[in-house]
């Protein structure tokens, strides 16, 4: 069935390179190796047992090892059958995905979009753009990733996330990322209406920093931006709340527990409810752009192409 040792050492001796696998060999082995049968591989492919059998001996005999045991109780696949099996299911996963994207190249019709953003884009900003694009496009399956902006940019970089949305731009990866601005983005200082500094038409960045604030977690852009201000003006407030998400932040700040940093995207609500109210402080003015990222060296599939371009030439709201 397979080559001998003495044929393998020559041909190794020889210099001579191995024969191209048959991915219809392989295929048809797919299905043996699936269900572990001759006859219900040769059901589920619709050609006769004898032919299966034939295509997997061709296949051991190009490889030159033995991919299955022939057992009275049925089959068994071998050890190194196992290894020829998790290769073709990368290859044949390779082969939909070709697929996919031939498709989605023709019209859009489908596709899938794995989105990454930073708390304030992806709680404000991104879900009003998703379902706008997939009015366009129902066919293409979107998700969304939430995180603050280190992780996502690691995950970008990662290939975990086709593209990403992040309020800060990450300088030192710089080299490696393709960055568009978004949208101008405006942080704020809020706290409940009863809380002191509530009640001064003008407060100052000192009487801030005395009363501390509720700021995202290490790694928001949010946070830092606001602390790049905060330092541009000479005053560093001490933080007296470390919390997890924008919604959090917000809830922690209109029971009265600080002044909290926060995006003006996100509090319209709750300023037109009069739970908020956004602090009038002297010298403040801190903006920043929300920026549209990705991998310099990715290959952008048509879907992906088509969300960054509508994202780009479509005003937000």
């Amino acid at each position: 069935m397979a080559d001998s040792n003495e044929e393998r050492t020559s041909r190794l001796e020889s210099g001579s390179q191995p024969p191209p696998v048959n991915f219809h060999q392989l295929y048809i082995f797919h299905a043996v190796a699936s269900h572990l049968s001759f006859s219900r591989a040769a059901k589920a492919l619709g050609i006769t047992q004898p032919a299966v059998s034939i295509q997997i001996h061709e296949l051991e005999k190009s490889l030159g090892v033995t991919l299955f045991h022939r057992q009275p109780r049925g089959l068994r696949i071998t050890e190194v059958g196992e290894t020829v099996l998790a290769y073709s299911q990368q290859i044949f996963s390779l082969s939909q995905k070709l697929t996919e994207t031939v498709r989605e190249i023709q019209d859009l019709t489908t596709g899938h979009l794995t989105l990454g953003a930073s708390t304030t884009p992806g709680e404000f900003v991104l879900p009003v753009a998703v379902g706008r694009f997939r009015q366009l496009y129902p066919g293409i399956r979107v998700k969304l990733v939430i995180a603050n902006t280190r992780i996502i940019i690691q995950r970008l970089l990662n290939r975990e996330i086709d593209l990403g949305m992040v309020g800060d731009r990450p300088q030192n990866r710089s080299g490696e990322l393709e960055m568009a601005n978004y949208l101008d983005d405006e942080i704020v200082l809020v706290a409940a209406p009863t809380h002191p500094l509530a009640r001064h038409r003008t407060v100052t960045p000192d009487q801030v920093a005395a009363e501390g604030l509720i700021v995202r977690e290490e790694g928001s852009a949010t946070r830092r931006s606001a602390e790049r201000h905060f330092k541009s003006l000479g005053v560093s407030p001490q933080v007296v709340l470390e919390l997890g998400s924008n919604q959090a932040v917000k809830q922690a700040a209109a029971a009265g527990g600080g002044v909290g940093v926060i995006s003006r995207l996100g509090i319209a609500a709750e300023v037109a409810a009069g739970m908020l109210v956004v602090l009038n402080v002297t010298g403040w003015s801190c903006r920043r752009s929300l920026i549209l990222v990705h991998p310099k060296d990715q290959y952008l599939s048509p879907a992906q192409k088509a969300f960054r371009h509508f994202l780009l030439t479509e005003q937000p709201g």
